[in-house]
């Protein structure tokens, strides 16, 4: 029974940590976008039309308010410079204030607060740590003087051969704050102003997508599905991308380890129901004497056979159980108290999340494998003994 215990104790802990990861990654992720949005199926624009008609479908004042806002978003590559450091092709993530409500941005900013304001005339942006330390830019004190930056985006239909410098659009901007999500993301966008990005990248009727907020309460997965249905009722050319599958590679590696190890964890519950079993056989053949009284005064072998099959039940179901404890108490242990410690990490300690369904899943084939097992070595026992 307490290697029982101890397996499924195992699977609970290595469970919750991959649900752990999938959060964080979740959540890392998703920091500059909301649940879901709006994106063409063909292209890299929507019209600007598309957000005030899913607010009118869906908006609070409609008569199905499942949907908060929709945010319209400009992303897309522009080649950065400052000074005299060498330029790089950096992604420009244009938003205006309405994403702010849906996506936790600020919290990524160092000032904590979103302020696109202009400076002498010039819009501000906030760059990604790995960017700013790819252009060396210093210090980010207003009072110093804030890191002038040019912005140049390609002209659509102007070939670079032909046009060289003409090929592309320009605008300044100064880099007014910061901002880390993880290193992927950091050293790859820099966050302007829905109207900086338009100018830039001359896109005054369409965004690249639509991020829709949520409604509290709202279920994303049957949102996702309802405005889906109304898009292709209307024949639309665009489609609703939910944040799972934006992330889907991600999502689907962890989830595929998560279960793999699973499995894995599975095959060695099977190693340890041998312990039971064999104590099982043991007791069988103490009682031998008894069996063959019982089985004289009419007790037939299939009632012998459910006796002691239920006891082998009884005794995986009680370290089943025993487990379950032991591993929800470190689990819990490890999200609140933070036992196991990453260094050198955003986050300090190893995430954890306990998910009921894993619970009973493991707790499921635990007495499964330990039932079957026993009922299997217990029949054939007893019908060598002769019994009927």
């Amino acid at each position: 029974m307490f290697v029982i215990a101890a397996v499924t104790a195992a699977m609970i802990a290595i469970l919750s940590a991959f649900n752990g990861i999938e959060s964080v990654v979740t959540e890392l992720f998703g920091t500059l976008d909301a649940p879901m949005a709006i994106v063409p199926n063909k292209g890299a624009v929507v019209p600007n039309d598309v957000g005030p008609w899913i607010m009118e479908q869906f908006g609070p004042e409609s008569t199905n308010p499942i949907v908060q806002s929709a945010s319209p978003v400009i992303e897309d590559e522009a080649v950065i410079a400052w000074g005299d450091a060498p330029p790089h092709v950096i992604t420009i993530l244009g938003f205006d204030s309405t994403l702010l409500h849906t996506a936790p941005i600020e919290s990524a900013l160092r000032s904590q607060a979103w302020r696109p304001e202009f400076v002498e005339g010039t819009p501000c942006i906030a760059l990604g740590l790995g960017v700013r330390n790819l252009l060396g830019v210093g210090s980010l004190d207003e009072e110093k003087g804030l890191p002038a930056l040019q912005l140049r985006a390609p002209i659509r239909g102007k070939k670079l051969t032909r046009f060289k410098e003409r090929a592309f659009h320009s605008e300044s901007a100064y880099a007014c704050d910061v901002f880390s999500v993880n290193a992927e993301i950091d050293r790859k966008y820099a966050l302007a102003s829905l109207s900086l990005t338009r100018e830039l990248f001359k896109r005054p009727e369409s965004v690249t997508r639509f991020e829709l907020g949520l409604l509290q309460g709202e279920n994303e997965t049957a949102v996702a599905q309802e405005i889906q249905t109304a898009i292709e009722a209307e024949n639309a050319p665009w489609r609703i991308r939910t944040r799972n599958e934006k992330n889907a590679l991600i999502t689907q590696t962890n989830r595929a380890e998560k279960w793999a190890t699973f499995i894995i964890l599975s095959f060695i519950l099977v190693v340890a129901a041998f312990n039971v079993m064999a104590s099982l056989t043991m007791l069988l053949l103490e009682k031998r004497q008894d069996i063959e009284v019982l089985n004289a005064m009419g007790l037939t072998g299939w009632r012998l056979e459910q006796v002691f099959a239920w006891q082998g039940v009884m005794i995986n179901a009680a370290g089943g159980l025993a487990g379950v404890g032991v591993g929800t108490a470190l689990v819990w242990g490890q999200h609140h108290f933070g036992w196991v410690k990453l260094q050198g990490s955003v986050i300090p300690a190893y995430p954890v999340e306990l998910i009921p369904s894993d619970v009973l899943c493991t707790l499921v084939i635990v007495v499964m494998i330990g039932g079957v097992g026993s009922g299997w070595m217990v029949r054939n026992l007893v019908r060598r003994f002769g019994v009927d």
